[in-house]
């Protein structure tokens, strides 16, 4: 075979070579469009992996925002109150709560704040727990517990007389440990052991002897009507 034969046949092949490379190449490209699905799960994953890495990131400029409970609340929310509606009055208080406790001593039993009135003085001011206790205030004296008001609410006494049980109820009950005021106004259970005998459980009456409000502590603070009113 001639030296131009041999080149031209060469030349041949090169270009019947290129032709097939070219039409690869376009058979290539066309099988990535039309089969979305050998080459998008790639993308797809890509961008998940960023939208992850974005998310990771997102939930601590997020969290750094985000109040607990406690913080916007205060502590007296985030944990139920010991001191409840279960409880009940008895010469020695309302529940875990106890006449001649400290202030401080009585709040930690009660479990729940206790916020001053806006009135009183620091001689004599009245207390109500944050939650708990319905209708209850708390009056201390001198930085000391010594009397329980319940002015409205399910709390009674612990043989079970409160607000809207009756003046005969209680005094069939008790018997020669309750006395009456003059005025019928009131009924006081008298306690007749010796470690009681400062202490007094009233319950105050309406015209029909039905009960209004109840209170339990130690003389002479648990007598009038209102207290903190001499102080």
């Amino acid at each position: 075979m001639s030296k131009s034969r041999t080149s031209n046949l060469f030349r041949v092949l090169a270009g019947s070579v290129a032709v097939v490379l070219i039409s690869a190449g376009c058979s290539i490209g066309s099988t990535d469009s039309a089969d979305s699905t050998t080459t998008l799960p790639t993308v797809t994953t890509s961008a998940v992996a960023s939208s992850h890495t974005t998310d990771a990131e997102q939930p601590s400029s997020t969290t750094a925002v985000v109040q607990s409970a406690s913080e916007r609340y205060g502590t007296s929310t985030t944990l139920a109150p010991i001191l409840t509606n279960a409880d009940t009055i008895t010469t020695a208080g309302l529940g875990p709560v106890r006449i001649g406790q400290l202030l401080e001593k009585a709040e930690s039993e009660a479990g729940v704040e206790l916020i001053p009135a806006s009135n009183g003085s620091e001689t004599c001011r009245y207390y109500t727990p944050a939650a708990g206790a319905t209708g209850a205030s708390f009056m201390v004296v001198n930085g000391e517990l010594v009397r329980i008001d319940i002015s409205s609410g399910p709390i009674t006494s612990k043989s079970g007389y409160g607000i809207g049980s009756t003046k005969d109820a209680i005094k069939s009950a008790f018997g020669s440990k309750i006395e009456e005021s003059a005025d019928s106004d009131y009924v006081m259970f008298v306690p007749v052991t010796e470690g009681d005998k400062t202490m007094r459980v009233i319950w105050e009456l309406d015209a029909e002897g039905i009960v209004t409000s109840l209170r339990t502590g130690r003389l002479p603070h648990v007598t009038p009507k209102i207290g903190c009113s001499g102080d």
